[in-house]
């Protein structure tokens, strides 16, 4: 069953409310939980990764460790949508690299996936760099990848793919060419209903989610030039394409 968040809304109510009376702004009460949120969910890592490392436990109890570890790290990544929805730090694109980029955060991103999710790379040769600030890109991707295990509970395959292409259906985004990331899974799927609510605000289909994830990584890229595409079908997956704008200096000799 697809649900909107009520509590979600509930809760923006009695904030808006708390905050009118007390003029305190929104963001800065935000980063102080964040900020407190974080200092709490630290020892708690701490501790897990130790028992982790040193294998303190049965295998079952191991299991449970990792699983405990898993939702301490879920737990910080939400903290930090919050606060990026909330009040998006300054952008700092560069020129980037996208292979070497996808080089450097494939253990992070496969350390998110269970054994039996079987994750792959397609990324072209000689791809042009991406102008985009590489850390928001790093959590983006990181998202998606989340996103992509969420909707796998059997296991299946996600694959990472880079290349130049044109996005359609937009005249002042087929100018140019673009390089498009895209990560694909052989998930659940979405319904055109969903589908069509996908990276709104708030709206999420897990009993756990706040709907912030994919929006978050579509204001992302649409702050920088870029955008997000979407493209899914029920019982066979999900393909999610991040538009990136090419370094300006590498258009010529794309054209």
């Amino acid at each position: 069953m697809i649900e909107k968040q009520p509590l979600t809304s509930r809760y923006r109510s009695v904030h808006e409310n708390s905050t009118a009376r007390s003029g305190t702004d929104p963001r800065v009460l935000l980063a102080s939980i964040v900020h407190d949120f974080n200092n709490f969910l630290t020892p708690i890592v701490t501790i897990l990764e130790e028992m982790q490392t040193h294998k303190m436990g049965s295998p079952s109890q191991l299991r449970r460790i990792d699983a405990a570890l898993f939702s301490a790290f879920r737990a910080k990544t939400l903290a930090r949508q919050l606060l990026d929805f909330a009040n998006p730090r300054k952008l700092q694109p560069s020129a980037v690299n996208i292979s070497q980029l996808l080089e450097f955060i494939e253990p992070i991103l496969a350390s998110v996936l269970p054994a039996d999710i079987i994750l792959r790379f397609d990324v072209a040769e000689d791809l042009a760099p991406a102008f985009i600030d590489r850390q928001l890109m790093e959590r983006a991707l990181l998202n998606l990848m989340l996103n992509a295990r969420d909707a796998m509970p059997d296991g299946g395959e996600v694959v990472v793919a880079a290349a130049i292409d044109r996005q359609t259906g937009s005249s002042a985004a087929t100018r140019e060419p673009m390089i498009r990331l895209s990560v694909a899974d052989t998930g659940i799927g979405m319904s055109q209903a969903t589908l069509r609510s996908a990276g709104v605000p708030y709206f999420s289909t897990k009993s756990h989610g706040t709907g912030l994830g994919l929006a978050m990584v579509s204001q992302l890229m649409e702050s920088q030039g870029g955008g997000l595409s979407i493209t899914s079908t029920p019982c066979q997956g999900t393909a999610i394409d991040l538009w990136l704008p090419v370094m300006p200096s590498s258009i010529t000799g794309l054209r």
